[in-house]
């Protein structure tokens, strides 16, 4: 029996199909891999995003708890007037004759949704020569994604009989990014009043 050339017979052959498996599986573990990738970008994402809030605020406060010379703590981290107020006077005399400045700024968890934002907000008043300057208020966020409910700001016993001092105080920051939370306490010691 003859078969007719022009009819050819349709599908695939076995190997054609164990490529195309092989193939498939290739593409499919690259695909997952993929997916790994975004998954573990995204946390790590949130991590850098965390620590980085964290960080600034605690040197933020800290920066500014340093230079410190006068310091009052609010009735709670989300008092409508703040949870930290800290001020300083710096004095000098040049060739205009007496220089005085006076800084104050007040530390404020705002409510951003569910998280809070670290608001700074700072007054400055100079004085030259008997003449008063105003400096313009500034507001600034320094951190977001906070969570006020875990942060705390409080005197802490530095001399050790049981008693907080207004020597030394804990800032600790607590930041929820995503899954990611992370928390840095900061203590400050700020320099005497003059």
């Amino acid at each position: 029996m003859k078969t007719d050339p022009r009819r050819r017979e349709k599908g695939f052959t076995l190997v054609e199909l164990l490529a195309a498996i092989v193939i498939m599986g290739i593409l499919g573990i690259a695909i997952g891999g993929v997916l790994v990738q975004l998954q573990r970008s995204d946390r790590i994402t949130h991590e850098m995003t965390a620590v980085r809030q964290v960080q600034a605020a605690g040197d933020r406060v800290s920066m500014d708890g340093l230079q410190a010379q006068y310091i009052e703590m609010g009735a709670s981290m989300t008092a409508d007037t703040g949870f930290l107020h800290v001020s300083w006077i710096g004095e000098w005399t040049d060739d205009e004759g007496y220089n005085l400045r006076t800084k104050s700024i007040t530390y404020t968890l705002v409510a951003n949704g569910d998280e809070y934002d670290l608001l700074r907000a700072e007054n400055c008043t100079w004085s030259i020569d008997g003449d008063d300057v105003d400096c313009a208020d500034t507001s600034t966020v320094i951190a977001q994604h906070l969570d006020a409910d875990e942060m705390s700001c409080a005197w802490i016993d530095t001399s050790g009989d049981g008693t907080p001092d207004t020597e030394t105080f804990a800032f600790t920051v607590v930041c929820t990014v995503g899954t990611r939370t992370e928390e840095r306490t900061y203590d400050i010691t700020p320099r005497p009043a003059s």
